[in-house]
């Protein structure tokens, strides 16, 4: 009866040693690091309690039991330092940013020092041989080891805590795995029964609590141990399934949104929900699903569940985008409004407006004084009209590319020369001047770059009150950005307007202008990663300083290379493309 009682020990405690080393074996398997890390210093150092406990039954030599003794008193130090490191990374939280974490770490240091020199001050706990139930080595412990038990058992209560709240946000099915959390306290009832009962030594039974939860987790619960750590991070709707496709648990979210999940554990996801089963299947990253009396569309994500090398299963998260997708479809919807539009504007409108010009070059030679007066007017309102498509194309064209506007090296010479020419002759009465020359320099822009300094230049002289009108544009260099100055004669603009001018329908009274051509320039250099301002001329005027980001050196090689020896063809053909159609 005595080698039973003690082999029934001896073995109990064997095999929960062996247990919590399986259980960190399998612990490995945890995606999250943090609960990998906490999960296998746990069970290792239950492993290591419940060994110890094995050596002090076996080995009948006082000073070694003695020293174990010790040694199974840090290893459940350890344990309850692994199981709140464990119970918060596996919450979400960190456990260096745990309340009062420093603190507990400083007792616990403090406790196990206190144990660690029990063998000078013997105030943690005494041995004695005794007869019964059997010959051996008995503790009896002091009042330094309860007041140090209480607080292991309530530092091990908040890290239940954590752990069955996080069970209950996750909304799945968690009972299975409540109950594995509340096998590490059954034990405490062992210790308190063993106070009084022959067939229990007053030992610490918690490792073989940490043994049947490594068990049940490790072997039996695993798959849903991990889909619950990411369960309860997730405010979105989530099915777990295995790697059959049956559904295995779900979360509350889920049966809000999907009212034929109740019941449906253990169906196939495909019979369940085809029309969500069939959007996984082909890969879509949004499902359009009807729910309650409408269609509402879904971000479906799926992460699978591995072990090792084998897919054991799969999460699936279904975020609400009905608003996003909505918005995404208008926007499709206003893209080919634009594209029509801008058919209109660069085929039939300008089209028109070069019939009437030449049909007004023919009349020119047919018509008296006065009448030629009338004809100039019809063709410069028919010039305007064309200036009125350039912008309205060039506008189009960048509202069309918002956001997703492409760049590359524009050669700024060949631009603005370009668009001097033009303004030259659409202006005899007005001077252009380049004082300084144009650098040749290349920046971080694309072929609309031609509209900025053309609505620019035609502003400087739009503007103007005086009737010869000088315009002087200089330009500038430095390492990172091109900065472009167009100053003007005229009447300059006042503080209260030099930020508003570029807004939408910024347009004078007086003026001749489109009233998008300054709003125009704006949005192109910001697309293009430039700004524009407006400074004050002397003595009268206003200058628009535009600032352009350079191109690179690398970029320059790259061009170079595409060209292929076709020196200048890029730039010219660049130039030719930015022309009116």
């Amino acid at each position: 009866m005595v080698n039973a009682l003690l082999a029934g020990h001896v073995a109990a405690f064997a095999l929960a040693a062996i247990a919590c080393v399986l259980g960190a074996w399998r612990a490995l398997d945890a995606e999250h690091d943090g609960t990998r890390t906490g999960l296998v210093a746990f069970f290792l150092a239950s492993g290591g309690w419940a060994a110890t406990t094995v050596g002090f039954l076996l080995i009948p030599v006082v000073p070694v039991q003695r020293a174990l003794v010790i040694l199974g008193l840090l290893f459940g130090l350890l344990t309850v330092g692994a199981w709140l490191y464990f119970a918060a990374a596996y919450t979400g939280r960190s456990p260096s940013a745990l309340p009062y974490s420093r603190l507990t770490a400083g007792v616990l240091v403090a406790v196990g020092v206190f144990k660690a020199t029990n063998p000078i001050h013997h105030a943690y706990f005494g041995v004695e041989a005794v007869a019964e139930p059997f010959p051996h080595l008995a503790v009896h412990y002091g009042i330094g080891h309860w007041l140090s038990l209480g607080l292991a058992y309530v530092l091990a209560f908040v890290g239940v805590y954590m752990i069955l709240e996080h069970f209950h946000l996750a909304g799945a099915d968690t009972r299975p795995l409540a109950v594995l959390v509340g096998f590490t306290a059954l034990p405490v009832l062992l210790n308190i029964v063993a106070l009084d009962t022959p067939w229990l030594l007053p030992l610490l039974y918690e490792p073989l609590g940490v043994a049947a939860f490594a068990l049940g987790v490790g072997f039996v619960y695993f798959e849903r141990f991990e889909t619950i750590h990411l369960a309860a991070d997730i405010d979105d709707p989530v099915v777990f399934l295995d790697r059959e496709g049956y559904i295995r648990d779900y979360n509350q979210e889920a049966a809000a949104l999907f009212g034929e999940l109740d019941g449906a554990t253990g169906e196939r996801l495909a019979d369940v929900l085809p029309t969500l089963a069939a959007g996984i299947e082909d890969g879509a990253s949004v499902v359009a699903l009807e729910r309650g009396g409408e269609t509402r569309y879904y971000d479906v994500t799926t992460n699978p569940f591995m072990a090792g090398e084998t897919r054991t299963g799969e999460s699936i998260v279904v975020s609400d985008a009905t608003e996003r997708e909505r918005y995404r479809r208008r926007l499709e919807a206003r893209g080919e409004q634009l594209e029509a539009l801008n058919r209109v504007v660069r085929h039939d409108i300008r089209n028109d407006m070069a019939v009437v010009t030449g049909w007004s070059e023919v009349l020119e030679d047919h018509v008296d004084e006065d009448g030629r007066d009338a004809l100039w007017r019809i063709r410069r309102t028919a010039e305007h009209t064309i200036e009125i498509t350039e912008n309205v194309r060039d506008f189009v064209d960048a509202l069309a590319d918002e956001g997703e506007m492409s760049t590359h090296r524009i050669d700024l010479h060949a631009h603005l020369d370009a668009e001097l020419e033009r303004v030259r002759e659409a202006y005899p009465n007005a001077r252009f001047e380049t004082p300084t020359g144009l650098p040749d320099v290349a920046v971080e822009a694309n072929e609309l770059l031609s509209s900025v300094f053309r609505n620019l230049l035609n502003n400087a002289v739009q503007h103007s009150d005086v009737d010869d009108p000088v315009v002087t544009v200089t330009a500038s260099v430095a390492p990172d950005t091109v900065t472009v100055r167009v100053a003007d004669n005229g009447p300059g603009v006042p503080d209260a307007e030099k930020e508003r001018v570029f807004g939408k329908d910024a347009k004078g009274v007086e003026s001749t202008g489109t009233g998008i051509g300054l709003y125009l320039v704006r949005t192109l250099l910001t697309q293009f990663g430039g700004n524009v301002h407006v400074e004050d001329n002397d003595p009268r005027g206003a200058v628009f300083v535009v600032e352009l980001p350079r191109a690179s050196e690398g970029a320059r090689a790259e061009e170079d290379a595409g060209d292929d020896g076709d020196e200048g063809g890029g730039v010219r053909d660049a130039v030719a493309e930015s022309s009116p159609d």
